[in-house]
């Protein structure tokens, strides 16, 4: 079974218990078809960072606090530009596919949140975005 479908029958069986708060981690759980909530956050701080950027883009997340975390963990990695960082953003494999919607997750897989053809794809891109901010502030201790 694809990745999208897998996602797709688990949003659906979790959006239909209405005694559980969609919200979070929790789920998202059931939404990857496993036990690892883990399964939907981003496998390195670089891919979070463009993860951020592809949904400030795309109007999931709003500019103000994401912009300013999405900044703060670039300067982290040394990637925000400047003459003290590294290299350019470009140059991050994970922060450019990040950039296109390629959310690489921890257990090695690679979701496209670009792919919006239909609202529950769109509604899973949306929480999608939602944890990943959450997982680059907690990356910046906070």
């Amino acid at each position: 079974m694809s990745a999208w479908k897998t996602i797709t029958v688990g949003l659906l069986l979790s959006c239909a218990s209405a005694t559980a708060p969609a919200a979070g981690l929790g789920s998202l759980k059931g939404a990857i078809g496993g036990s690892d909530a883990g399964s939907l956050l981003s496998s390195n701080a670089g891919n979070a960072a463009g993860i951020v950027q592809f949904c400030i883009k795309n109007k999931y997340l709003g500019e103000d606090v994401a912009g300013t975390v999405k900044d703060r963990l670039l300067g982290k990695l040394s990637l925000g530009g400047g003459a003290e960082a590294a290299s350019q953003p470009a140059d991050d494999e994970g922060y450019a596919n990040g950039l296109k919607g390629l959310l690489s997750t921890q257990d090695g897989k690679s979701l496209d949140l670009s792919d919006r053809s239909d609202k529950l794809k769109e509604k899973l891109t949306e929480k999608a975005c939602d944890v990943v901010l959450d997982q680059a502030k907690g990356m910046l201790g906070g």
